[in-house]
């Protein structure tokens, strides 16, 4: 079976990676590469996002910083 994907620039990159980990996945031609990205662009694309990094930013000059750890 044959599938074509469209798929946005910005998440070219996580696609690429995710079908070339399944093994039974192969990929014929020549992909187009995928765009490196700016995460900081991407953050501020979104004005909710932009308020927030700037808010971030300025806590951080201010020597407020935040660590944040998972759970093991």
């Amino acid at each position: 079976m044959r599938i074509t994907l469209e798929v946005p620039e910005h998440r070219a990159a996580f696609m690429l990676e995710l079908l070339r980990s399944l093994p039974f996945v192969t990929l014929l031609g020549r992909a187009a590469k995928a765009v490196d990205l700016d995460e900081t662009a991407h953050l501020l694309s979104s004005p909710a996002n932009a308020a927030r990094l700037r808010a971030a930013l300025e806590r951080d000059k201010l020597g407020q910083h935040e660590t944040h750890s998972l759970p093991d």
